[in-house]
Order: structure tokens, then sequence, then C-alpha cells
């Protein structure tokens, strides 16, 4: 398989990402939680999801890796996001870093 499509599903693993800074970019909680670990770690979790899904799928063109690295991290933060229930993407500094993880990617 090519590296290049690799790569491109690992680029598909941050888009769930980019559409939520994008989205509360004018939240001062959102830039606070973009300066933690838990915020880096779990995007490096889903560049390697992204890119882990677009080479065990076999993509075999741009777009399918694109769709492949998008796909499995958003369905995997839908599942792991919890049920919803909460509004809020950001959460205070005393809320858990597994709760805050689990909440942004459900967002």
């Amino acid at each position: 398989m090519d590296l290049t499509l690799i790569a491109v599903g690992g680029a598909g693993g941050l888009l769930p990402d980019a559409i939520r800074v994008a989205k509360n970019r004018y939240d001062p909680a959102a830039l606070a939680y973009l300066k933690t670990a838990t915020f880096w770690i779990g995007l490096a979790i889903l560049v390697i999801l992204g890119a882990l899904t677009a080479w065990l799928a076999n993509a075999t063109d741009v777009k399918q890796a694109l769709a492949y690295g998008f796909g499995a991290p958003e369905f995997i933060s839908r599942v792991l996001g919890g049920d919803g229930a909460a509004k809020s993407t950001f959460r205070s500094a005393t809320t858990t870093a597994t709760h805050t993880l689990r909440t942004w990617w459900a967002a």
C-alpha cells in the first residue's frame, strides 16, 4: 500500500478535532483545553487510528483514505464519548482528564 494514502488517512483523523477547534475558537475554555496533554494525546491517537484504518481497509485512492481516516476516529469518538447529554464541550479544571477527553470527543 502507498504510504501517501496512510498519511492521508492520518490527516483524516485530524479532521474531527479540527472541526471542533474551529467551532469553539472563541471559547476561552477551548483555548485552555488545547494546551493540555490530554488533548494532544487524544489527537495523536486519532491520527494513528485514522492511518491504521486506511491501511487495514486497503484504501485505493486519496478520497477513500481520507474517508476511512475521518470515519473511524469519528465513529470511535461517538462510541467512547458517552451519552452525549452534556452540551458543553469543555469542562472546568476540576473535571477528570478521562471525562474531559470523552466530552471533547463526543462534541
